[in-house]
């Protein structure tokens, strides 16, 4: 029987049999994945269940439309985010001075709160699939949330790639606003 080498686990080298067979660390590697993603619900769902155990959207329209509340966070965000492409400082400005729905009080959201929108299984945009928000481009969206340590570099994310990344705060960026607590 023909034996291939393999590294697994990082430890190195090691002979694993070929043909592939159920102990082989490949597909256990594979099996527990799968597993892991179906006992802890990691992978990001456009649905919730309700009291009821019924399926319920995680986004609803509020305050005539113009804004979503997710109910995964209990975040409401516009439902249009803004067309402007703008520097870090500008565009925490421009949510503070928003009205949206006839609510005021919006401002720019954490990275963490920016990245609870994105679904990892999709990407051009990476949001849910079934999501009801609309002008969403496949562009990079401002976060609040500055590097510690570096005052010209800001967290922002991809939402074609679903990434958090940083950058210079001069930079053109979109800002999607949130709905102050």
């Amino acid at each position: 029987m023909k034996r291939r080498v393999c590294s697994c686990f990082g430890r190195g080298a090691r002979n694993v049999p070929s043909p592939l067979h159920p102990f082989d660390p490949n597909i256990f590697l594979g099996i527990t994945a799968f597993l892991f993603v179906i006992l802890t619900g990691i992978i990001v769902t456009d649905v919730v269940l309700g009291a009821d155990g019924e399926r319920e959207s995680r986004f609803t329209l509020v305050l005539n439309g113009a804004a979503v509340e997710d109910s995964k966070t209990g975040l409401i965000w516009e439902q249009s985010p803004d067309r402007e492409f703008d520097a870090w400082g500008p565009s925490l400005e421009r949510c503070q001075t928003k009205d949206v729905g006839g609510q005021k009080n919006w401002r720019a959201p954490t990275i963490e709160e920016l990245k609870s929108l994105i679904d990892p299984t999709q990407h051009d945009p990476a949001l849910p699939h079934g999501h009801p928000f609309s002008n969403i481009k496949s562009a990079i969206y401002w976060a609040a949330t500055p590097v510690p340590g570096d005052d010209v570099v800001a967290w922002q994310v991809s939402f074609f790639s679903g990434k958090a990344q940083t950058d210079q705060k001069s930079l053109g960026r979109r800002m999607w606003c949130v709905l102050a607590k």
